[in-house]
C-alpha cells in the first residue's frame, strides 16, 4: 500500500506531465507525454481502489 504522500507525489507528477504534454502538444513527444500521463493516473486511481478494497 502507498503513503498517502507517496500518493500525492505521484499525483502531481501525473498532473505536471499532462499540463506539460498539453502546453506543448504540437511537439511530436507531446501526445505521448499526455498519454503516459493519463495511464498514470488510471493506474494511481485503480491501486489506491484495490488497497482500500483489500483492506476491508
Amino acid at each position: 500500500m502507498l503513503s498517502f504522500n507517496t500518493t500525492l507525489v505521484l499525483l502531481g507528477i501525473c498532473c505536471v506531465s499532462l499540463m506539460l504534454g498539453f502546453s506543448w502538444r504540437d511537439k511530436a513527444w507531446a501526445p505521448w507525454l499526455m498519454l503516459v500521463s493519463v495511464c498514470g493516473l488510471l493506474g494511481l486511481m485503480a491501486k489506491t481502489i484495490y488497497d482500500l478494497l483489500a483492506m476491508g
